[in-house]
């Protein structure tokens, strides 16, 4: 019954935070001081063609009626593109798998090297090894992620030919933006393990564990690395919501047509349906997460109760 409890106060809080996201979003694509009206038009149009379009999608009614028309629109699932006039959920739902591929492919390089790397530091911590990996990591952190991917576009595609440059979203495509995702993400969760090992490695039970006669490697893995990864579950929840909801300098670096790019697309062409149904489907991304992070807290350690 708590868990229960638990779980519809949590779909709760996250209904009231995708209403609060969606009044923010309105707000801030209404004080914009643009006309979507003009971008639907297009060029050489005039002013009695203006007028007909703003009352036909409701752009000339007060902003609680144009606002009240979206959320009917969002809830009936009929909110349409005005610049592709396809519908706008069925636009997300189609670019999702890509979406999805891209960043399955970028966590999976997260934790293949950032789990090793971190344990790795965290014995080490100290030795010349440790503060070159620092430095390393340090490094791979701080280049943004359109810059990188040039890089690696250059240097990997154009200039040795090892991988595809971008295009559609396959297979062929994928390596490169995947490592443009990939190494960043491993550096930064490599030194989070990193520092959460070594605070672990000194308390008491890890202590008990050497004096038994323990491996040192069973030591890391079965009593160290399992708490030392508790902390990163809810940085990681956030971390694969954003990856989910839209990759967005990564797939427009490599021309992935994923939902980040739609996005992007949709923000100089003014059109706010394609805004608002990206930005609420990101929030809807971390709301679910957030979810999944509690029941994982309780899977990783039992004594975590959902209430």
């Amino acid at each position: 019954m708590n868990v229960a409890r638990g779980v519809l106060k949590r779909i709760g809080l996250g209904l009231i935070t995708l209403w609060g996201v969606s009044v923010i979003t309105f707000i801030l694509m209404f004080v914009v001081p643009a006309d979507p009206a003009a971008m639907i038009a297009g060029e050489n149009t005039n002013e009695e063609t203006l007028k007909n379009i703003r009352a036909k999608y409701g752009l000339d009614q007060p902003a609680p009626v144009q606002y009240a028309r979206f959320m009917s629109e969002i809830a009936t699932g009929n909110l349409e593109s005005y610049k592709t006039k396809e519908n706008v959920f069925g636009a997300i739902l189609n670019r999702f798998p890509n979406t999805l591929l891209l960043a399955m492919a970028g966590l999976a390089i997260w934790m293949l090297v950032s789990i090793p790397l971190g344990m790795v530091t965290a014995k080490y911590a100290g030795t010349p090894f440790d503060r070159l990996a620092l430095i390393l990591t340090l490094l791979a952190i701080s280049i943004p992620a359109f810059l990188l991917g040039r890089v690696l576009q250059r240097y990997l595609g154009y200039e040795l030919g090892w991988f595809s440059v971008g295009g559609d979203a396959s297979l062929w495509n994928l390596p490169l933006p995947a490592l443009t995702l990939g190494i960043g993400g491993a550096a930064y969760y490599s030194r989070l393990l990193h520092s959460n090992l070594r605070g672990v490695l000194k308390e008491n039970y890890v202590r008990a564990a050497r004096a038994r006669g323990l491996a040192e490697n069973v030591v890391m893995r079965k009593h160290a690395l399992k708490n030392a990864l508790i902390p990163l579950i809810t940085i990681l929840g956030m971390d694969i919501a954003s990856l989910l909801s839209g990759l967005i300098f990564t797939e427009k670096v490599f021309g992935w047509p994923g939902i980040g790019s739609l996005m992007v697309d949709a923000i100089p062409n003014q059109d706010r349906p394609m805004i608002m149904g990206t930005v609420l489907f990101a929030s809807l991304m971390v709301v679910t997460m957030n979810i999944v992070v509690d029941f994982a807290y309780c899977i990783i350690d039992p004594r975590v109760r959902i209430d």
